[in-house]
């Protein structure tokens, strides 16, 4: 492993000091897995990092080298230079916010968990500035970028940030009720489920039982799907009356989801129903 690791390492170190895009791309091109077709995550990392440190003193060329690694058509390349991206929002809205994106409505899936995670990013160092751009995504054709932001919004709670809760919760809610089964299963069950009731759990608990109540069959179902997660079901016991509104629910696509919230708080909680 010691001499895998220095066959990347020594020219990847070369190539991003001296800011060598083609360079840096053929190191991450040899370091591909079977598995997902771009190179290991530590690999992408140790190229950030480098690449930071190298030139922390020049903006504008970390900036450019950013920029052209977004722009070239290796994934690995993609997934770091969103990353880098991430710390020049201010400066070059429009262009970061172009590349972003596009490359959130990309065709390899790894690159888009990238992009989301470096929307996160950018959205808890500077909220006031990305959340607009989030609003705008969020109503977006595309349910590549519609997804980006359930993930961005609980990327950016992470921080446990008290000033930045009601936003996130109106942004969520603004996706509840979209049926794309992409933008579905990653919020729910994942966004709130596994994310955001953890960071903010009375915050969260507050708006669903105001979501339970919604007319929209999708609202609710997000609503049960959260405590499909284990962190959801966690908090059963607090949001009990959430829990009792879905058990009455007639809709037979929220009780299939319904069911499997019982599943998942049953293992927890034994004796709670």
């Amino acid at each position: 492993m010691a001499n895998e690791a220095m066959h990347y390492k020594d020219p990847l170190e070369d190539y991003c000091k001296e800011a060598h895009v083609e360079g840096i791309i053929r190191v991450l091109t040899s370091q591909a897995t079977s598995h997902a077709g771009t190179a290991r995550a530590q690999v992408k990392n140790y190229a950030i990092r480098s690449l930071k440190n190298h030139h922390k003193q020049n903006a504008q060329k970390l900036y450019t080298v950013a920029v052209d690694l977004c722009l070239s058509d290796n994934n690995s390349a993609q997934e770091v230079g969103v990353i880098i991206l991430a710390d020049f929002l201010g400066g070059h809205e429009q262009e970061v916010e172009r590349i972003l994106h596009t490359l959130a409505n990309a065709e390899n899936w790894e690159v888009r968990e990238w992009v989301a995670s470096a929307c996160g990013r950018i959205l808890a160092q500077q909220f006031s500035l990305f959340y607009p751009v989030m609003a705008s995504w969020a109503q977006d054709e595309s349910e590549k970028v519609r997804r980006a932001v359930a993930l961005a919004l609980m990327y950016a709670g992470k921080t446990r940030n008290a000033n930045y809760t009601d936003r996130i919760l109106d942004l969520i809610e603004a996706l509840l009720a979209d049926r794309s089964p992409y933008v579905r299963d990653n919020l729910g069950p994942f966004a709130i489920g596994a994310g955001l009731i953890k960071y903010y759990p009375e915050p969260v608990i507050a708006r669903m039982r105001e979501w339970v109540r919604s007319e929209n069959e999708q609202v609710r179902w997000n609503v049960a799907m959260v405590f499909s997660a284990a962190e959801g079901a966690k908090h059963a016991p607090t949001a009990k009356i959430v829990i009792d509104i879905l058990h009455r629910d007639e809709s037979p696509y929220v009780k299939r989801a319904v069911a499997k919230a019982v599943k998942t708080i049953t293992k927890r909680y034994p004796d709670f129903f």
